[in-house]
C-alpha cells in the first residue's frame, strides 16, 4: 500500500520506519529541508534503539523515502497518516495551526480517493475539524475519509511496541476506511478494537 506519512518527528519516524519494514511503500514529508536530507542519508536525528537501522535497510531496499515535496508526497497516497505536532498552549490547550496548515495542504494535493489517520495527540473533536477542513478543500469528486489510530508508543521502547503492543484503536465514522487501517496492521496479529472517532479520541 502506498502510505504518506506527515511529520518526521518521533512518532511520525517510527511509524514511517515499520510501515516500511512490514512491506508498505511509505513516504515522509517534513517541511524541514535539513532533516529530510539527513533522514534521507539514514541518519536519524532522534535516539530510539532499532530506529536508525530500519530506516538504512528500507531506504536501502526502497520501501522508505523522505521529501519535503507536498505533490510527491500526496498526489499518489492511498493513506495518509498525520503526525505533526499539537503543542500545548500556556493555558494548557493544544495548539492546533500545525493541523490546520496540513489538513489544508492534504486537501490541496490529493489526487485520488485516500484515508487520512490520524496518529497525533489531539483534543476530542479535532479528526471532525479535520474532516470538515478537508471536505471544504478536496477535489468534489474524490472521497477522503478521516480516521484516529493509537499503538501506544513509548518512547525508548517505540519499535517493541509497534510489533508487539498489546491493543491497536482506530476511531472513524467510516467503516470502510476503518477496514483499510485494520488491513495495514493484521500482519501484527495486535487485537484491534474499532470505536466511533470521538470515543478513540477519548481512549487515546
Amino acid at each position: 500500500m502506498k502510505i504518506t506519512v506527515a511529520g518526521a518527528g518521533y512518532a511520525g519516524l517510527v511509524t514511517s520506519a515499520c510501515l516500511a519494514e512490514l512491506g508498505h511503500m511509505v513516504t515522509c514529508i517534513d517541511i524541514k529541508k535539513e532533516k529530510i536530507d539527513m533522514l534521507q542519508n539514514g541518519r536519524s536525528p532522534i535516539f530510539e534503539p532499532g530506529l536508525e537501522s530500519l530506516l538504512e535497510k528500507n531506504l536501502h531496499n526502497g520501501q522508505l523515502n523522505f521529501t519535503v515535496s507536498h505533490h510527491q508526497a500526496y498526489s499518489e497516497a492511498e493513506v495518509i497518516f498525520i503526525a505533526v505536532g499539537a503543542p500545548k498552549k500556556h493555558d494548557g490547550s493544544r495548539d492546533l495551526k500545525y493541523i490546520h496548515v496540513v489538513s489544508h495542504t492534504i486537501a490541496h494535493y490529493i489526487e485520488n480517493d485516500v484515508t487520512i489517520c490520524t496518529i497525533s495527540k489531539v483534543p476530542v473533536g479535532t479528526n471532525d475539524l479535520i474532516q470538515q477542513i478537508i471536505n471544504r478543500s478536496k477535489p468534489p469528486n474524490l472521497l477522503a475519509n478521516v480516521v484516529t489510530n493509537s499503538g501506544f508508543l513509548r518512547e525508548g521502547s517505540a519499535i517493541q511496541d509497534f510489533f508487539h503492543g498489546d491493543l491497536i484503536v482506530i476511531g472513524t465514522n467510516h467503516p470502510e476506511a476503518a477496514t483499510i487501517i485494520e488491513k495495514i496492521y493484521q500482519p501484527l496479529k495486535i487485537p484491534i478494537i474499532i470505536t466511533d472517532i470521538r470515543s478513540a479520541e477519548i481512549i487515546i
